[in-house]
C-alpha cells in the first residue's frame, strides 16, 4: 500500500467486519493467514480505516517484502505494490528498514517525503505503516489506509492504537514461529472481504392525519415507533411532531 495525490470518491469506512475463513497454510492449516487477516481488520477498525494489510518477507528472495493480506479493497488495486524491496524509497520499505512507523496524513505529505511515488489509486487517502517487531525479529509491516486529513498530522491516539495492533501481531507471530511456522510469504496476497456496515432494522408504521380536525390515528407499529401504545397515544399533530427529530418535523 502506498499514498499519493489521486482524486475521486473516498471508499466508505467499514467497521465490525470479520475476516473470511482462511484457505490454509503454516504448521496449523490457516493459522498464519488467519492471524494476518484478523490483524489487518482490527487495525483498520482501530483507526477508522477502510483497508488494512500486512507485508511479510519473502522466503525465497532476500530483502523482498510481499503483500500477504489485503483487507477491504481488491488486491488487484495494489498489484504494483505486491512486491517491494526493503531498500526502495517507499513508505512500507522505510518502516521495515528503519524499524520506525511511517504516518502519512495526506497526499501532499506523502509526495514531500516520498517523491518517488508514481502509482495512483482512484481516490485520496492517508496511510499508516508500523513495523511488526518482536525483539530482534523483524516480521514485516502492518498498514492501514483511511481518509486523508489535510494539514493535520496523524493523531497521537491513532498512532498508539496502530502501535498496539502491530505489537499484538508481533507477539502472535513470534509464538507461531516458535511452534515451527515460517513467517514468510511467497504467494499472491490473500484478499479479505469486509462486510458493509450493518444498518439498524427499519420499522414501518402507518398513520392517518385528518386535516379538518387535526386528529392523528396510527396502527400499533406507528405508536410503538413513537414510544406509545395505541391506547395512550394522544392522537394530535403536536404529539406526533414532538416525537420527531427537529429536522424531520
Amino acid at each position: 500500500m502506498t499514498s499519493n495525490g489521486a482524486t475521486g470518491d473516498t471508499p466508505p469506512q467499514r467497521h465490525g467486519a470479520t475476516p473470511a475463513p482462511p484457505k490454509g497454510g503454516g504448521a496449523v492449516p490457516g493459522e498464519l493467514e488467519l492471524l494476518l487477516a484478523e490483524a489487518s481488520v482490527g487495525a483498520a477498525e482501530a483507526v477508522g480505516g477502510f483497508a488494512g494489510g500486512v507485508y511479510l518477507p519473502s522466503g525465497t528472495t532476500e530483502g523482498l517484502l510481499r503483500l500477504a493480506v489485503m483487507a477491504g479493497l481488491p488486491t488487484k488495486l495494489f498489484r504494483p505494490w505486491w512486491r517491494v524491496h526493503e531498500n526502495r524509497p517507499f513508505p512500507v520499505a522505510a518502516a521495515h528498514r528503519t524499524g520506525r512507523a511511517v504516518h502519512l496524513p495526506d497526499a501532499e505529505d506523502a509526495m514531500r517525503r516520498f517523491p518517488q511515488l508514481m502509482v495512483s489509486l482512484p481516490f485520496p487517502f492517508s496511510a499508516l505503516y508500523v513495523p511488526v517487531v518482536a525483539g530482534p525479529e523483524r516480521f514485516g509491516v502492518l498498514g492501514v489506509l483511511r481518509s486523508p486529513t489535510p494539514g493535520r498530522p496523524v493523531a497521537r491516539g491513532d498512532r498508539q492504537r496502530m502501535q498496539r495492533a502491530a505489537d499484538r501481531l508481533a507477539a502472535d507471530l513470534a509464538a507461531l514461529k516458535d511452534g515451527g511456522t515460517a513467517i514468510v510469504w511467497d504467494a499472491e496476497p490473500l484478499p479479505v472481504q469486509l462486510p458493509s456496515l450493518t444498518a439498524p432494522p427499519v420499522r414501518i408504521g402507518h398513520f392517518d392525519w385528518d386535516l379538518d380536525t387535526g386528529t392523528v390515528t396510527g396502527d400499533e407499529a406507528f405508536c410503538r415507533i413513537l414510544g406509545h401504545t395505541p391506547a395512550d397515544f394522544p392522537g394530535t399533530a403536536e404529539a406526533l411532531a414532538g416525537r420527531l427529530a427537529p429536522e424531520d418535523a
